[in-house]
């Protein structure tokens, strides 16, 4: 197992919600670094970034799906800016409206301001869909680094969820990070994980 150095000390709970943002031109100047996060409109982004920060209710969670139509810009402890993105996959949109959220994404992760790293959330409960994969695809061609989150990791036990990591491993090409918002589980490594990846990628 690889042992995560935390050389920066980042108080999560101090979180900031700053801005949404409509037009990826727009996005504010920073000198921190950026971390996104992006996943299928059901995922569960939300809820993660809600336990990742330590702050109930900070991030705004729905029942509906496709609720994040922004780019919505929190800073952690002044020394992380995080990029909530429009969820994507979600079937019942408007092709215009799915349309506009891909250029969304696509203007924000392809600019100079973009984020270091990205955290693609997937959900465990059903593996890696069509959306994710290209999303992948697209990720690796455009040189922008990643890793895999599972949500929802608490839904599946025993063999099901020893074939579930197998086949989400097989389709990714690395394993993912199992995690769950109801459990806190995988946080603190997640925590390390990025604080690794951000502050110490000179290693």
């Amino acid at each position: 197992m690889q042992l995560w150095r935390m050389t920066t000390s980042i108080l999560w709970p101090n979180t900031q919600f700053k801005l949404s943002v409509a037009d990826a031109t727009l996005f504010p100047d920073s000198a921190l670094p950026q971390m996104a996060v992006a996943g299928h409109s059901n995922v569960g982004k939300s809820s993660l970034l809600n336990t990742l920060f330590g702050r109930k209710g900070l991030v705004k969670t729905s029942k509906n799906p496709g609720c994040t139509r922004l780019l919505n810009v929190f800073e952690v402890d002044a020394q992380l800016m995080v990029v909530d993105l429009p969820g994507y996959g979600y079937a019942r949109a408007p092709k215009v409206e799915k349309k506009r959220w891909a250029q969304l994404i696509e203007g924000y992760l392809q600019s100079p301001k973009a984020a270091q790293l990205v955290l693609l959330l997937l959900d465990f409960r059903h593996g890696p869909k069509d959306s994710d994969l290209q999303m992948i695809e697209w990720l690796n061609e455009a040189d922008i680094h990643w890793i895999a989150v599972a949500t929802k990791a608490d839904k599946l036990a025993g063999n099901a969820k020893r074939k579930r990591i197998q086949e989400m491993t097989h389709a990714l090409g690395i394993p993912p990070l199992l995690t769950s918002s109801l459990k806190n589980q995988g946080m603190d490594e997640l925590r390390n994980i990025i604080i690794n990846e951000i502050f110490n990628d000179d290693d």
